[in-house]
């Protein structure tokens, strides 16, 4: 059996290609799921939804 690899070295999209390989890996998925995304959009939580709607279709609009 092969050694782990260092999840914390791997760039993102070698990460999820490990994950789609490894779906059981446990460790590997709580990596990936607590890496930042360069390109997210966040909203606190505490903003009604249809204001979170306007405001992303803001985003989208202004991208193109």
């Amino acid at each position: 059996m092969s050694p782990k690899p260092n999840f914390q070295e791997m760039s993102l999209s070698q990460l999820k290609q490990y994950i789609l390989s490894h779906r059981d890996d446990k460790e590997a998925w709580e990596e990936f799921t607590h890496r930042e995304r360069p390109n997210a959009i966040y909203f606190d939580t505490d903003i009604p939804l249809d204001t979170q709607t306007e405001r992303l279709q803001e985003l989208l609009q202004n991208d193109h």
